[in-house]
């Protein structure tokens, strides 16, 4: 079971302020405007309460401490299905277990429900940790950008 380095916690998040630390974490790691993650969460939540869970991992032990990765698990109600998304981490946090220690947290919780299948969209850093963590790759996504032509 992986661990987390030690004064780094766990906590779930509910609130506006959490999730705009979010769409600021989520902005430094990819290095693009992520502002309306923020927005995104918010309405996820309170939109589907108990189906959306929110997580962030802090350092420094206490509520509000320096954030330091983030992620969510989104359950589909009526499947075995539930996913993983959002996981990132702050490069300098990177390769001491926290995007581990998230991955198990919420496939135990996941587990609980359960939830008989895991899906994850993982990029190229994160899918060498899940296939280490047990998971099988079984397809790809290719992701595309449509915009519509503008009205005449």
């Amino acid at each position: 079971m992986p661990v987390l380095p030690v004064g780094v916690t766990i906590r779930q998040v509910d609130t506006r302020a959490d999730f705009e630390r979010i769409a600021a974490l989520q902005s430094q790691v990819w290095d693009e405007d992520y502002a309306w993650l923020a927005d995104q969460l918010e309405a996820g939540v309170r939109d589907a309460p108990g189906d959306v869970l929110v997580f962030v991992a802090e350092a420094g032990g206490v509520r509000g401490g320096e954030l330091v990765s983030s992620c969510r698990l989104e359950f589909t109600r009526g499947t075995d299905f539930a996913g993983l998304w959002g996981g990132s981490t702050l490069a300098a946090w990177r390769g001491r277990g926290i995007y581990r220690a998230l991955v198990a947290y919420r496939a135990r919780l996941a587990h609980q429900r359960g939830v008989r299948y895991l899906q994850v969209d993982a990029s190229d850093d994160s899918k060498p940790i899940l296939l280490r963590l047990g998971f099988q790759a079984i397809t790809t996504t290719t992701s595309w950008v449509w915009t519509p032509p503008a009205p005449d």
